[in-house]
């Protein structure tokens, strides 16, 4: 099974990233199980993260450097040539000119024994080396996500007509990529948000997914056509609250290294009222 990497935040905002793991673990070391033999590395590996030193304003962070231990010896983070260590007490490395693929590390493993590396072989893992992962946090930390600015026709704060297409997009200055790097003297990440999709919620019960902005609404439309991308046509008079969520793809990048983090999501909403209008026939 996978080892385990718990992130506690203590009050001086030092990272430690403590790796425990379940019981009959494979790896390179073997069957470990860590409540019986709590001495292996990949049961004592510890990353401190000294924390951030500060921010330059231009959204690059830098602070002090990782500090790594194996069972309580001070160890490098980083091996030239080997690459940054990991849970597993392997260093690893990505070399997008040999390697299998994106999220593919190799790994180059201690032997006590024989006070030398023996290869670890390549392994996947979707999140960076134990060591780099403080560095990562740092620049997600000083990412600034929006919430999504809205628009609509008619607007949000017209009354809505029971039967007739509302169109509904973001704005362009919401829709674009941000991003934030994070260095410490051996290494400098880059986290990017990108924007996705955008779910609508339209308050009546519905909801729709666009892959993209929407299609702003201009003079020269008709205004009785429904939006090409995003949009909703109300059947039900009322109040209802629109909410749009706007997801962003995170990945961040560094030192030869890259990856990809979870999904984030930012929301804006607002309530509009819908009114049917009823024919009043005289004569």
């Amino acid at each position: 099974m996978p080892a385990r990497r718990m992130i506690t935040v203590a009050a001086t905002a030092a990272a430690v990233v403590l790796v425990t793991c379940q019981p009959a673990r494979a790896d390179a070391w073997g069957d470990v199980d860590c409540t019986q033999q709590p001495r292996p590395p990949e049961c004592q590996v510890a990353v401190i993260d000294p924390g951030d030193g500060g921010a330059d304003g231009r959204g690059a962070g830098g602070g002090g450097e990782p500090v790594c231990r194996i069972d309580g010896q001070v160890v490098p983070c980083h091996e030239p040539g080997l690459g940054w260590l990991h849970s597993d007490g392997c260093y690893h490395r990505a070399d997008p000119r040999i390697g299998p693929g994106p999220n593919w590390w190799e790994r180059a493993c201690y032997d006590p024994a024989s006070d030398s590396y023996y290869s670890g072989g390549w392994v996947w893992r979707e999140t960076p080396p134990a060591s780099v992962e403080p560095v990562v946090q740092r620049a997600v930390d000083l990412l600034t996500i929006p919430q999504p600015e809205i628009a609509a026709s008619p607007g949000f704060d017209a009354v809505q007509v029971v039967r007739v297409p509302v169109w509904w997009w973001i704005e362009p200055g919401s829709w674009r990529t941000r991003s934030a790097t994070a260095s410490i003297p051996a290494l400098a990440i880059t986290v990017e948000a990108t924007p996705t999709q955008v779910t609508w919620h339209a308050g009546d019960g519905s909801s729709s997914t666009c892959h993209g902005p929407g299609t702003p609404w201009t003079v020269h439309g008709d205004p009785g056509a429904a939006s090409p991308t995003c949009g909703h046509t109300y059947t039900t008079a009322g109040a209802h609250p629109v909410q749009a969520d706007l997801t962003w793809a995170i990945s961040w990048s560094g030192g030869g290294m890259s990856g990809t983090l979870p999904a984030i999501t930012t929301s804006t909403s607002v309530e509009v009222t819908v009114a049917e209008l009823r024919s009043v026939v005289t004569g």
